[in-house]
């Protein structure tokens, strides 16, 4: 071998190891491709509150010193209701309301507070707008039965909890829960003249005025209750008092036929409540339907049509069971009570 090739054989020998190299490197580490463009996020709803439920929107009121408060009902709804009635047995109660509202600026809310009869008039109305979500009110009178009227908009839910101070409320299931204290009988009174052995009197005619009015005794337990001897009583006045006989009034002219008087009248009942039994003690008429008690007061208008009256009903022992008044709308509009 000449010194030319060999010289040629040196060259070419690292020249092809060097190329092998570049070419097993690009196939072993290839390039990155160019990054893609970040892609924007995409947008997202607004958060919605959880919907809670509605009576755990209620918050826990304390006790003051002396009371003691006794859950009567719960009332939970989203829109417009009316609710069935309960009972009050304390003379105070309180009302705790929540709503809850995806939108408070727009939130109403009404609440009307009836005693229970067909055209009763509001005992006392709660309103609310916007924002805030609740508040406890109080109302300083029962012995009867209320119901709710709720008028709602732009709600989730609200929640009415009704709680009793039950510190003097009577353990008796026998309870006043109405007193019908505007009658609708009037009649005119005067006088007349009449002869005596030859001297001229003069009589006054006693006419019984408002003789309708009555007061709604019902048994809220579930046995019968004995009521013989118990007294009702207008304590405003000092009178008149009622005595419950020992047996249920009944008259055989109530019945069209012997054999009906026979079986409502004979033989005599005990002067007890069933249970959830009401009845009446009217002012100057006998309602057979309602148990058939009545003051027999002459000139009548037991209740006053200004100022509320105060009914007591004490048991055989003088101990008092039961203490209501009513509400007497004023000429505005807005009740007033005692």
């Amino acid at each position: 071998m000449d010194k030319a090739t060999f010289r040629r054989i040196l060259f070419i020998g690292p020249a092809l190891l060097l190329a092998s190299s570049v070419v097993a490197c690009g196939l072993l580490t290839p390039s990155p491709p160019p990054a893609a463009p970040p892609t924007p996020p995409s947008a997202q709803p607004p958060p919605v509150a959880e919907s809670q439920p509605p009576e755990q929107l209620l918050p826990a009121d304390e006790a003051a010193d002396g009371e003691e408060w006794n859950t009567v009902e719960t009332f939970t709804g989203e829109g417009n209701e009316t609710t069935p009635p309960f009972h009050i047995s304390g003379a105070k109660w309180r009302i705790t309301w929540a709503i809850a509202a995806e939108y408070p600026e727009y939130a109403a809310f009404d609440l009307f507070v009836h005693p229970e009869g067909r055209y009763s008039t509001p005992t006392k109305k709660i309103s609310h707008s916007g924002d805030g979500s609740g508040d406890t009110v109080y109302i300083y009178e029962g012995g009867r039965d209320y119901y709710f009227k709720v008028i709602a908009a732009n709600l989730r839910s609200w929640a009415i909890r009704v709680e009793d101070d039950t510190t003097d409320a009577s353990p008796s299931p026998i309870q006043i829960t109405r007193i019908y204290y505007k009658g609708r009988d009037f009649f005119e009174t005067g006088k007349r003249r009449y002869e005596i052995a030859e001297a001229d009197e003069d009589e006054e005619i006693y006419s019984e005025i408002e003789a309708d009015e009555y007061v709604e005794i019902k048994n809220q337990g579930d046995c019968w209750q004995n009521i013989a001897g118990w007294k009702l009583k207008n304590i405003s006045r000092g009178g008149p008092s009622f005595i419950f006989p020992v047996h249920m009034p009944c008259s055989c002219s109530w019945y069209d036929d012997w054999e009906d008087c026979v079986e409502n009248c004979h033989p005599p009942r005990p002067c007890a409540l069933a249970p959830h039994q009401s009845i009446r003690v009217y002012t100057g008429e006998v309602h057979p339907e309602s148990g058939g008690f009545c003051f027999y007061c002459e000139p009548g208008d037991i209740w006053n049509n200004e100022v509320p009256d105060t009914a007591v009903l004490y048991d055989s022992g003088g101990e008092e069971v039961s203490k209501s008044s009513y509400i007497i709308p004023a000429e505005n509009g807005v009740s007033s009570s005692e």
